[in-house]
């Protein structure tokens, strides 16, 4: 499906949003997408083109295509509908941001230049068509709950299309002198985690809204139980895998911090596999934390880089 390119002028209206609405739209709009700094130890064609920014920006997409799916869900089910219609138009957004960044390029977020590869660009379209799909079946002031199924149908494609769309950039643009393979497996852990934060409040009310809900519980334990995974690894370590502990007391920190979001918000989510009704107010509660988490993890993922290219 070809792309157009949209005004950025058309964003959000942050005027009259309430403060709940502008921590959430922070993580979702335009001017929320971390930008990577280049330091001393970037070299010549990574300068050029924003390496790190188009590997920024499209690893953004897997928690978005999460995120888009938890807002059009918590908003059929009345679960803080301002919010949650502030996250859902504002993640359509982003992603159009993303895409035109990625399509033809963007100073601001520091990417440089037009993408001609034809196996990048098809990637892209392909994505774009399955993003188009899922944007247009949904309603944002009044979604159903077809609208939904819809929705929850499309999530493991859009994270297979993602995936691949991350893998070309990273063929493509990643740079083997600037960016050590060691952390480039610390960075690819730290963005998942960043999808995983969104796909569990995604199942938490996929499964709360009555929606396949045996299939979603068990999805739900599983996500949770891979992040957890994923949490350790990057908190103590894996050398079986090359994965080493924090590099960096400040990324230590961050990590903390994230174990400790989780931790307080993990037993609500217990409840929830375990088949345990929960309250419009716990769910709209997790919906808050992890839409907090998310953002803490991307500042991890920038904090990783930032290290790499530091060469500690």
């Amino acid at each position: 499906m070809p792309y157009s390119k949209t005004n950025k002028d058309s964003g959000p209206d942050r005027k009259n949003m309430s403060f709940g609405q502008m921590v959430r739209v922070c993580v979702t709009a335009a001017t929320c997408i971390a930008p990577f700094t280049h330091t001393a130890s970037a070299q010549g064609f990574a300068e050029e083109v924003g390496s790190s920014e188009r590997l920024n920006a499209v690893g953004q997409l897997g928690a978005l295509s999460q995120r888009v799916i938890s807002a059009a869900c918590n908003l059929s089910a009345d679960v803080s509908p301002d919010d949650s219609y502030a996250v859902l138009t504002n993640a359509f957004f982003t992603y159009q941001l993303i895409v035109e960044a990625t399509l033809y390029g963007d100073p601001t977020l520091g990417i440089v230049g037009e993408e001609s590869r034809p196996r990048t660009l098809q990637v892209i379209d392909d994505l774009n068509t399955t993003w188009s799909g899922l944007q247009g079946a949904i309603t944002a002031e009044n979604v159903t709950d077809a609208q939904v199924e819809f929705a929850i149908s499309q999530s493991s494609p859009l994270l297979r299309e993602v995936e691949i769309l991350v893998s070309e950039i990273s063929a493509q643009y990643a740079d083997p002198v600037e960016l050590l393979q060691a952390d480039a497996f610390l960075i690819d852990l730290a963005g998942k985690m960043r999808m995983l934060s969104q796909k569990i409040s995604k199942d938490v009310c996929v499964v709360s809204s009555g929606f396949d809900v045996l299939d979603s519980r068990s999805e739900l334990e599983a996500t949770v139980s891979l992040f957890d995974r994923y949490l350790d690894a990057l908190q103590n370590g894996l050398p079986e895998l090359g994965v080493r502990p924090p590099p960096t007391e400040s990324i230590s920190d961050n990590l903390q911090l994230v174990s400790d979001q989780w931790a307080a918000i993990r037993p609500t989510v217990e409840d929830v596999i375990a088949g345990n009704p929960i309250s419009n107010e716990k769910r709209s509660e997790i919906f808050e934390v992890f839409i907090r988490l998310e953002a803490r993890i991307s500042n991890l993922v920038y904090l990783y880089d930032k290290n790499s290219r530091l060469g500690q």
